[in-house]
Formats: C-alpha cells, structure tokens, sequence
C-alpha cells in the first residue's frame, strides 16, 4: 500500500506529464522513474503508468477532434494499426520481464529524432492533412512505435510525430497534433491489456488520471495557441534524455 504523500507526489508528476505528453511527447519520462522511486517493480511501474498515462492522451485528441484540428478520417485505420500493435507489445511485456534488443535500439533512434529537429528546417505555416501515403516502411514503422509503446513507451509522441513529418511533409505542429491519435490509441490498447492483470497499482492510477487529463488540457491550450514555440525544443529534450535514460539502463546495467 503507497504512502498518501506519494499520491499527492503522483498527483503533481501526472498533471506535468499530461501537458508534457500533449506538447512534445516524453512524459513516461517523468512517471516511470517516479514509480520506481516508490517501490514498484519495473513490470508494475510500466503497467501502471499506461493505465494513467491513457487519460491523457485520449483527452488531448478527443479535444483536439473536437475542436478541428485534428482529422480523423484519413488516419482511423493506421491507428487500428498502431493499436493491435501496441497490444501485441503490451501482452509481451506480461509474457516477458525486458527486451534486449528494443532496449538497446530505441535510445538511438531517440537521438536520430532530436538531431532531426535540431538540424533540419521545418515549415512554419499549417498544412492541411492530405491523404496519407504509407509506404511499407511506413507502416512497419507504425508497428514498431507500437509494439514499443506497449512493452515501454516513453517518446513514443516524438516518434509519432517524427513519422508524420517523414511520410506525410506535416509541419511541426500539425505533426504534433496527429500524432496524438496514435499516441491515443497505442496507450488506450495497453490500457485495454493492463487492466485485467494484477501488475497495477490502481492507488496510484486513480490520482494521476484527473491530473493527466487537466495537464491534456493545458497542453492542448497550449498547442493551438502560441504554446507550440515550444514544441521542438521540448521534442529535442524529451528525445534525448529519454535516450540517455534507456541508453544507460541498457548499456551501463
């Protein structure tokens, strides 16, 4: 049973994770160590932060569809996609205590993501959506966020939104804004696994669920108003120390 000061510290984690996670992505980042610090297995902290960290980004595109900004004719079906392979990462996690070679390789596409948003120019102007055109690379890299987000995490917002901007020519923002339909449906279906099992700490979840979505909020306020100046250097932070916290988990353990 948790101490009620580290609800009240979840409770705070969870509203600056939830803006974090709408802006920039990298807001597992935040909640994962906290849950270790509090005595959490890795298994449970994992499982317990999708089980909170849903509410979130479900909250973000539910508002950002409302509000139009985010179209969600065209990319329904990719996020199917994304979803059945986020299950799929998620239900390895169960069956598996760690991943060698996704531990391993993620730290460097993390910081293949922030040198992209550090050196490349990105338009400044809103784009409309066009229809997407995934080629298979694209789409197995759709799995692959997937699969990750479900057995981890952390990042898997930049990432999204990083493959918007490859495949698609978005701009940052616009980028930032779908990408959270995948984010949304990745965490959903880990969610959807999680809450059968017996590796949550739901203590925990039922503080940092009203906070993560508050955060959402603000976040998605944020987004569309003159918040988004701050995309990419959140992008280029979140990415790289999310890449130097797996990196040493990975290499240096």
């Amino acid at each position: 049973m948790l101490e009620p000061e580290w609800l009240v510290i979840f409770a705070a984690v969870a509203l600056l994770a939830g803006i974090i996670d709408t802006l920039a992505g990298g807001g597992g980042l935040i909640t994962v160590p906290i849950f270790l610090l509090a005595g959490l297995s890795p298994a449970s902290a994992l499982a317990t932060n999708k089980c909170q960290g849903f509410a979130g980004t479900l909250t973000a595109a539910l508002k950002l569809i409302h509000s139009g900004h985010l179209d969600l004719k065209p990319l329904w079906h990719l996020g199917l996609i994304a979803f059945g392979a986020s299950l799929f990462g998620a239900w390895t996690l169960q069956e598996a205590a760690g991943s060698f070679w996704l531990a391993r390789t993620v730290p460097i596409l993390l910081i293949l993501a922030a040198l992209y948003f550090l050196m490349v120019r990105l338009p400044e102007d809103q784009d409309d959506l066009i229809k997407p055109k995934f080629r298979t690379w694209g789409l197995l890299a759709i799995v692959a966020i997937g699969f990750y987000d479900g057995f981890f995490g952390p990042g898997t917002g930049s990432l999204f939104a990083l493959l918007m901007i490859t495949v698609l020519g978005l701009n940052l923002r616009s980028a930032t804004i779908h990408a959270k339909l995948f984010n949304a449906m990745t965490n959903l279906a880990a969610f959807t696994l999680f809450v059968w099992s017996d590796l949550v700490e739901w203590s925990a979840v039922a503080v940092m669920i009203p906070a993560q979505i508050c955060g959402a909020l603000i976040g998605t306020r944020l987004i569309l108003g003159r918040g988004i100046v701050f995309v990419r250097p959140l992008v280029v932070v979140m990415c790289t120390l999310t890449a130097i916290k797996l990196a040493s988990d990975a290499w240096l353990a």
